[in-house]
Formats: C-alpha cells, structure tokens, sequence
C-alpha cells in the first residue's frame, strides 16, 4: 500500500518523535535503545526516497525517454 505524502510526513515526525524520546538512552549507552535508534533512521531515510543511485538512474531513464538517442 503506497502512502500519500501528508500519510508519509505524519509517519516521519512520529519516528522523529520516537528518536528524540530514546536519545538520552542512547546517550547513556543502551545498546538496545541505539539499534532501536538505528532501526528507526533507516526507517526515516527509507521514506524520505529513493537512494541517490537509485534517483539517479530514474533520472536517466527520463531523459531518454524524452531525447531518443541521446546516449550516444
């Protein structure tokens, strides 16, 4: 199920909200608080979008799209 962009805002400020809730465990050393930590950022950077290959290479298929025979 894809989620809208207002869906994936609130998702990333509850995650956000999470983080900060854990971070004076994190800061103390909780092993389990800073990979729930971790868990939680690549959660975030997931939702945030596709990786820069991954960008980029949407971006190439674009412009090909648009200029046929351009990767010459």
């Amino acid at each position: 199920m894809k989620l809208t962009d207002e869906q994936v805002r609130d998702e990333v400020r509850r995650l956000e909200d999470e983080r900060l809730r854990l971070a004076p465990e994190v800061m103390t050393g909780n092993q389990e608080a800073f990979e729930r930590d971790k868990r939680l950022e690549a959660r975030i950077r997931e939702l945030a979008g596709p990786s820069r290959e991954e960008r980029a290479a949407q971006l190439r298929e674009a412009w090909l799209r648009n200029h046929p025979g351009g990767d010459e």
